[in-house]
């Protein structure tokens, strides 16, 4: 994605939301970084948690504790 492409997606959402990035490739323990690139930016309601080793994720779906987030999907390749 271009740098245009970006920053005219994100323009149509609400400037107060969070933005977060989500992958659902894991991290090889060969390599200690990676280079991704966007796919897709999406809004979703979701509630932010931690499980009980303290990893974060998202719950997806309305409820009383979720608020809407902007989602930029990711993948390792390009």
């Amino acid at each position: 994605m271009k740098v245009k492409e970006l920053i005219s997606t994100l323009k149509a959402f609400d400037p107060e939301h969070d933005v977060l990035c989500w992958c659902e490739d894991l991290l090889s323990e060969k390599h200690s970084s990676r280079v991704f690139d966007i796919v897709c930016v999406d809004e979703s309601e979701a509630q932010k948690l931690r499980v009980q080793d303290g990893i974060p994720l998202l719950k997806f779906g309305k409820t009383e504790s979720s608020s809407p987030h902007v989602l930029i999907g990711i993948i390792s390749d390009f």
